[in-house]
């Protein structure tokens, strides 16, 4: 490559905004999908919009993880080692289900377990920021529920930020649920935060909480998380949620 080549390449990088993210399935490992900046691939940054006020939109459709098993969806936010996933999928083969993890480690984890089940048919694994994929990259009306247990609480005040559980997060969470009656299932052992999010649904306009605090493990499934902090007595805050439009 000649001189006046790598300074066109070089500036046409330059030119690629770095907030900018694609959606890539892992060339090594089929049903590990990565939502990254597409400048630097690990980056770490949140920015929350684009100069001109515009998410940088993603050309997505579900059929591109499940083929032509898009009849129902549901996606799992924070996944962890995958014990909710692998067993919800084992009891539900008619339902394409996408977790979700931040930190490869944690969702290369959690795609092991979904392999060693043999559920892969039916769950795929995010690597990314949930909060732009569903901004950036999932359809509207396109999602049937929402599963969210035992995140990350980020319990210093100055890590609230982080928290992913806020009303710019139920936006996109209603906006991509189908019309009709649709679940969010809820669940942590924090009670400050647990206060927080049910602070944030009950002042989220069409969204209602069912059952306050005392529902049931989602079909009678512990995530990895509940069944250590049960057996240390700690108090467990599980919710039901439903979103209507």
């Amino acid at each position: 490559m000649n001189m006046e080549n790598m300074e066109q390449d070089e500036q046409n990088t330059k030119e690629i905004p770095e907030f900018y993210r694609d959606l890539k399935e892992d060339l090594n490992q089929n049903g590990l999908w990565y939502f990254t900046f597409r400048q630097n691939p690990k980056a770490r940054r949140k920015p929350i919009q684009t100069p001109d006020n515009k998410p940088h939109k993603v050309d997505f459709k579900w059929s591109d993880l499940f083929g032509n098993k898009t009849n129902q969806i549901e996606i799992e936010v924070g996944s962890g080692k995958g014990h909710f996933l692998t067993e919800y999928a084992k009891k539900h083969p008619e339902i394409s289900i996408l977790g979700s993890e931040w930190d490869k480690t944690w969702a290369m984890t959690c795609l092991e377990r979904l392999i060693k089940k043999n559920v892969t048919e039916n769950t795929k694994m995010l690597c990314g920021d949930v909060f732009y994929f569903l901004r950036d990259a999932v359809p509207a009306n396109s999602v049937d529920a929402f599963h969210m247990y035992f995140p990350d609480p980020w319990p210093k005040e100055r890590h609230h930020k982080n928290r992913l559980l806020r009303p710019d997060f139920l936006v996109e969470v209603a906006r991509t649920l189908k019309s009709g009656k649709r679940l969010f299932y809820w669940g942590t052992d924090h009670k400050e935060y647990n206060e927080v999010a049910l602070d944030a649904f009950d002042h989220f306009d069409g969204c209602t909480v069912i059952e306050r605090n005392t529902v049931l493990p989602t079909e009678g499934i512990m995530t990895g998380f509940e069944t250590k902090y049960r057996k240390e007595g700690r108090p467990i805050y599980r919710s039901l949620i439903v979103f209507e439009k």
